[in-house]
């Protein structure tokens, strides 16, 4: 959990398992019931491959959660970046969801970067009042 209770932080190591998949949506979706977005932001410096199976999990999982309204993930290898794009592209499609996706080089300018979209959030929440 990150220092907001908006955000769920992941350090991803190795091949997702389908299991693993599935146990990050269990957690966001206990974790932040109730909340009406959430961010996500995470290392994927030691990620591996996200299996297939993996993949279909969260779209299967992705409407058990609050909507996801955007995603930072540093230290990202060009494979995962591919692959992050796939998955969040299909994630929005599938939810709808407002989900812009950024790559930073290191955790602080990721956490600039939450810090951006919350702004904007905020903004577009007042806006609609």
């Amino acid at each position: 959990m990150g220092e907001h209770d908006d955000t769920l932080e992941l350090t991803l190591r190795g091949d997702v398992a389908p299991d693993e998949a599935k146990q990050v949506f269990d957690f966001m979706a206990s974790r932040f019931a109730g909340r009406s977005y959430l961010l996500v932001t995470g290392d994927m410096s030691e990620l591996g491959h996200v299996l297939a199976e993996s993949r279909r999990v969260v779209m299967r999982e992705a409407r058990r959660v609050p909507q996801i309204r955007g995603l930072v993930y540093y230290r990202t290898s060009f494979g995962a970046r591919v692959i992050s794009e796939l998955v969040v592209r299909a994630y929005a499609f599938a939810t709808g969801a407002d989900l812009p996706i950024h790559f930073a080089e290191d955790e602080a300018e990721a956490r600039a970067w939450l810090a951006m979209r919350r702004e904007q959030l905020a903004a577009a929440e007042q806006g609609r009042r």
